[in-house]
């Protein structure tokens, strides 16, 4: 099902605030996101860092996927399933969010390990490096491109309180 709209919980932004603030480095940084789809929403509750084996640089990241797939498969085990992986998301160090050539390739790189029935449900969120409010958030339409979705921020939904 088509994605139109992409809610982020205050714990999944407080989870990108946190590890954008203790990162010194001025380099792209990111992470995991991981929530639930409720008809053609996405909840995002909660963002991991990009793990001790990735690779950052000015306008670069590559995210341990060793790392990610740990931490997705942590919560969506805590959850009985109902938390899961959802895309990614990092840091540009500019006030451009529209994605580069080499996010495009990471998504659809990223997507042949979705099945292909999921695979416009998977989003990546760039934001701004040095004021982490301001950020975009994208998916892949039929056609492999890469297009923005709308999206907003909520209060943790309960359930979730014991995954926090």
């Amino acid at each position: 099902m088509k994605i139109n709209r992409v809610f982020f919980t205050e714990n999944c932004l407080s989870n990108i605030n946190k590890i954008t603030d203790e990162h010194i480095i001025k380099t792209e940084i990111g992470g995991c996101l991981v929530g639930y789809q409720v008809g053609d929403s996405l909840i995002v509750t909660h963002a991991s860092g990009a793990g001790e084996n990735s690779k950052m640089d000015y306008d670069y990241i590559e995210i341990d996927g060793d790392y990610t797939t740990r931490y997705c498969n942590h919560l969506n085990e805590l959850s009985n399933h109902r938390l899961y992986f959802l895309g990614d998301w990092h840091t540009h160090l500019s006030d451009n969010l529209s994605p580069s050539m080499r996010d495009l390739k990471a998504i659809k790189g990223l997507s042949k390990f979705i099945p292909i029935e999921y695979r416009d449900t998977l989003i990546t969120m760039i934001i701004n490096h040095f004021n982490t409010k301001y950020f975009k958030v994208y998916c892949l339409d039929n056609n492999e491109e890469i297009k923005q979705v709308t999206c907003s921020v909520i209060q943790n939904p309960t359930w979730i309180e014991d995954f926090i």
